[in-house]
C-alpha cells in the first residue's frame, strides 16, 4: 500500500540548531498516527515541512505522492490542518468562519451549507452557529478549529496538539471522530500530542520525537513489549531518560 505520508530523512537547521534531526516514518491510508514528544521536541516544525510552509534543509517527503517541497500546493489542497496554536476572527459567526474556510478550497453552494451542518453536529456546536466567536471558550474554539480542518473532506489530516483545550468528554469524543474517519472514509491522522493517554486511545503506530530525534518508531504495543513497560508513559520517559543518559535507542 502506497503511504499517505512518506518521510525520509527530514531534517530543519537553523544556524547551530537541528531542530528535526533526519526523521523518517510513514502513515498509512485509514490510519491514526501517533506522534509524540514534549513541547519543543519538533513536531510543530515536521507538520509544517509536510505542509509545505517551511522548507527542509535535508530530506525528501510526500503526501500522497506529492512532493513537499515541489508540490507543496496540491498537499493543502487535499489536507486538512489544526495548528497548535491559533487564533479566530472574534466578529465572525462558526457558520460564517466555516463558510469562509470553505471558499478558500473554492467550495459553495448546498454542498457547503450541508458541510457546515454536519460539522456543526459533529462537534456539538449547533447552539452557538450564529453566535461570535470572540465570546467563546477555549474548548468551544478548539471544536470550531477541528471542523474547519474537515471542511475541504481531506485524504490527509495534520492535528497539532488538537486535544490540548478540550476536556475528557471533548477528548474523548475528538478520539471517536478520528477512529471514524479513518475507519468510514480512510483519512491518514498525524496527530502530534504531548498528552500520553490520549495516544494509547487513538493510535496502533507512534513515533517518539525529543529534541528533534526520532527515538522510536512502530507498533505502539510491540514498543511496550521491547522495553518492558506496560503503558505509554512509562514507554516515553523510558526512551527519553535513555535518550538523556546517552545510551543507545534500540527501537
Amino acid at each position: 500500500m502506497t503511504p499517505a505520508i512518506d518521510i525520509r530523512g527530514l531534517t530543519k537547521r537553523y544556524k547551530d540548531l537541528r531542530a528535526v534531526d533526519h526523521v523518517t516514518f510513514t502513515v498509512a491510508p485509514g490510519e491514526v498516527f501517533g506522534f509524540v514528544g514534549h513541547n519543543g521536541a519538533g513536531k510543530t516544525t515536521t507538520i509544517q515541512m509536510l505542509l509545505g510552509l517551511i522548507r527542509p534543509t535535508e530530506g525528501t517527503a510526500s503526501v500522497l505522492g506529492h512532493d513537499i517541497v515541489t508540490d507543496s500546493l496540491a498537499v493543502r489542497r487535499i489536507s486538512g490542518f489544526l495548528p497548535a496554536s491559533y487564533a479566530l476572527p472574534r466578529d465572525m459567526t462558526p457558520v460564517t468562519f466555516l463558510s469562509y474556510v470553505a471558499s478558500m478550497f473554492g467550495m459553495s453552494g448546498r454542498p457547503v451549507r450541508d458541510k457546515i451542518d454536519e460539522l456543526l453536529t459533529m462537534f456539538g456546536l449547533e447552539k452557538v452557529a450564529t453566535k461570535k466567536l470572540g465570546g467563546f471558550s477555549s474548548g468551544m474554539t478548539q471544536k470550531v478549529g477541528l471542523a474547519q480542518a474537515l471542511i475541504n473532506d481531506p485524504k490527509v489530516l495534520f492535528l497539532d496538539e488538537p486535544s490540548s483545550a478540550l476536556d475528557p468528554i471533548g477528548r474523548s469524543d475528538l478520539m471517536l471522530h478520528l477512529a471514524g474517519l479513518a475507519r468510514d472514509k480512510g483519512v491518514a491522522v498525524l496527530f502530534s500530542t504531548h498528552i500520553l493517554s490520549d495516544i494509547e486511545d487513538a493510535s496502533k503506530r507512534v513515533a517518539i520525537l525529543h529534541r528533534g530525534r526520532l527515538l522510536a518508531v512502530g507498533d505502539l504495543d510491540e514498543l511496550k513489549a521491547l522495553h518492558g513497560t506496560p503503558r505509554m508513559d512509562d514507554l516515553y520517559l523510558t526512551l527519553v531518560r535513555g535518550a538523556m543518559t546517552g545510551e543507545e535507542v534500540t527501537a
